[in-house]
């Protein structure tokens, strides 16, 4: 890829991944046979696979002060998370539900990526120029 950055004002979320029978249902209660976490959201997984393709990446968005193995995952990947902000509130996270055929329900709470300001655009745009790219 050529030397142009390429900056992604995307999601950060720590998600938590049952796995169930079948999707739970209103009313019901299930147990899970199986619970992972991993580090996720679309922002910060496109981030990661473009980084891995040879681009030169920075992350921009939000965690909480709970989103330091977030951060710590876009940097072990080759992504700039220096644009990342903390801020009061918890990390966006996602609830998944995978079933024995392996669809999946998920519940999210955008959490602290629902905290982007336009003053935190207008901040993080000012270290980009004309044909750098951004998504």
């Amino acid at each position: 890829m050529n030397n142009k950055k390429f900056l992604n004002f995307g999601s950060l979320n720590q998600d938590m991944v049952y796995s169930v029978d079948h999707s739970v249902r209103p009313g019901e209660t299930t147990a899970s046979s199986k619970l992972e976490f991993f580090c996720g959201g679309k922002g910060l997984n496109q981030s990661i696979a473009l980084a891995k393709a040879g681009a030169r990446v920075f992350h921009s968005g939000c965690v909480g002060t709970d989103g330091d193995k977030l951060i710590a995952k876009l940097i072990e990947n080759g992504v700039d998370a220096s644009l990342v902000r903390k801020c009061d509130m918890p990390s966006g996270h996602a609830i998944i539900q995978v079933d024995k055929n392996g669809q999946n329900s998920i519940l999210l709470f955008g959490g602290a990526n629902n905290r982007i300001s336009e003053k935190q655009i207008d901040e993080v745009l000012s270290n980009f120029e004309s044909g750098d790219r951004i998504f």
